[in-house]
């Protein structure tokens, strides 16, 4: 099933918009995620789609035709929440049935089909156990098979496994993306998690403000910010703010507060004299054993043991900070605390990306 924003913005004053002019295309059988900070307006436009919100202005479609003023039960879709929101006195099996009871369908169909659903969420022993005596991550599968038994145009889920520990949380992940994918769901999901967006989208939407800051792949956001918020929001990044010098092609050279010399990919925000900010992963920062032609030089100001690597951070003469990756097996003096370093990156590797906002 086709989904369509078309220039919806959402209002509650009539002055700040929780969402504004949102145009947004979502294909039959896409895991689109919507990632953001609190109050971005992601969650307003998931339920703008489910029905529990109205846009202030604009349309919303499926398979185009337009649904922004249908009330939730007649849309068709699907709704996963965090907090589970099953009927506590119920059975499991009453539980995931309860939508076709409502719809009037008939009861030999109803077991079958409840039967069917547990089936595919692997709780068909639990049928009978009421939801209290279950643990989380049972529940969420509760309320995905429930979500999935009338066989809804588009299944939303908003933060589904936010309440669930990390192992739990990533094995649910596989779970609800394979899920999605034998039946060929069309899935809009909501969270606050950057790796679980990473790990199930076919693409993510960065929300920030109530606009759409960039949609794409994970590779595509990860790799390829468009701007410094993407850049800085989603995963782990070091931005470096610089006064571009001189555009060589396409690799920007720009000072440093002080002083020194990077050099990075240009992209649209890049102009000679401009500020920008210096986009590098982490693990693209290179370590070096002894200072060369446009290395950095700085000092190590901490080092964070996280098992398989180490999180070096490094003040820089100007004052500047940056993080450093590197495998756990590379401690040696360049590592220690205090110890002078030097640091270099592939200019194809960074970004010269927008620069800071100043107010």
């Amino acid at each position: 099933m086709h989904v369509g924003f078309s220039a919806v913005s959402k209002t509650y004053d009539g002055r700040t918009y929780v969402v504004r002019d949102l145009n947004l295309e979502i294909s039959k059988g896409e895991f689109l995620t919507l990632l953001g900070p609190s109050g971005s307006g992601k969650t307003t436009t998931l339920m703008m789609l489910a029905g529990f919100e109205y846009p202030t202005s604009g349309e919303i479609t499926l398979d185009g035709k337009p649904i922004q003023n249908r009330p939730p039960e007649k849309r068709n879709i699907g709704m996963v929440f965090q907090n589970y929101a099953l009927f506590p006195h119920m059975s499991v099996a009453d539980n995931v049935g309860y939508s076709l009871r409502v719809r009037g369908v008939p009861k030999d169909q109803i077991s079958k089909r409840v039967a069917e659903s547990l089936a595919t969420v692997r709780l068909s022993s639990f049928a009978e156990r009421k939801p209290t005596a279950l643990s989380g991550g049972q529940q969420q599968r509760v309320a995905l098979a429930r979500a999935l038994i009338f066989e809804p145009s588009v299944v939303l889920m908003d933060e589904p496994l936010g309440a669930l520990d990390k192992n739990l949380r990533e094995d649910l992940q596989l779970e609800i993306r394979q899920i999605a994918d034998r039946f060929g769901l069309t899935v809009v999901y909501v969270t606050h998690d950057q790796q679980e967006a990473l790990t199930m989208s076919d693409r993510i939407a960065i929300f920030n403000e109530g606009t759409i800051q960039q949609i794409g792949s994970a590779e595509d956001i990860y790799a390829r910010p468009e701007n410094r918020f993407v850049a800085d929001f989603v995963g782990d990044n070091n931005c470096l703010d610089a006064t571009i010098v001189r555009i060589e092609g396409d690799i920007v050279v720009a000072n440093l507060a002080g002083g020194q010399e990077i050099t990075a990919r240009a992209s649209r925000h890049a102009f000679v004299g401009s500020a920008t900010s210096i986009s590098i992963r982490p693990e693209n920062v290179i370590l070096l054993d002894e200072a060369n032609p446009g290395a950095l030089s700085g000092r190590v100001d901490e080092v964070i043991y996280c098992g398989d690597q180490l999180r070096i951070h490094v003040e820089l003469p100007g004052g500047e900070r940056l993080i450093a990756k590197c495998p756990s097996s590379s401690v040696n003096i360049r590592t220690a605390r205090h110890s002078p370093v030097h640091l270099h990156w592939n200019p194809a590797d960074a970004l010269a990306l927008d620069g800071r906002q100043t107010n």
